[in-house]
């Protein structure tokens, strides 16, 4: 089983209560995930998914950030990492989401996604 990690630091997906605000601001932040998941999938030279994957998250909160829901950050995220070929598409056939897992760190706060070949 191939794994690969991404590490975006000073960054988390858009979680899903801010993507129901409003329309310029979901297409905002949706556009935001995608350029920083594509980009770092790009320098750490993941290759595209041809079968079924499974995505863990790990978030390093920061000072004066809170924990949230568990379903709110996949929305986003799934629809970054399909657009940058991470996965093949984010139905149960080719994805199987891993667990989410927060620590605290008050300077270095940011994401880690973890990708396993199933």
């Amino acid at each position: 089983m191939t794994r690969y990690t991404l590490d975006i630091p000073r960054w988390r997906p858009a979680l899903l209560n801010e993507l129901s605000r409003s329309v310029k601001g979901k297409i905002r932040l949706k556009k935001l995930d995608r350029e920083m998941v594509c980009a770092y999938a790009w320098q750490a030279k993941i290759p595209r998914a041809t079968g079924k994957r499974r995505v863990s998250l790990h978030v390093t909160l920061g000072k004066r950030m809170q924990e949230f829901d568990v379903d709110a950050p996949w929305k986003s995220l799934n629809d970054a990492m399909k657009h940058a070929g991470l996965i093949v598409d984010d139905s149960a056939q080719y994805l199987e989401l891993g667990p989410l897992t927060f620590s605290r760190n008050w300077l270095g706060w940011g994401t880690r996604i973890t990708i396993e070949d199933l």
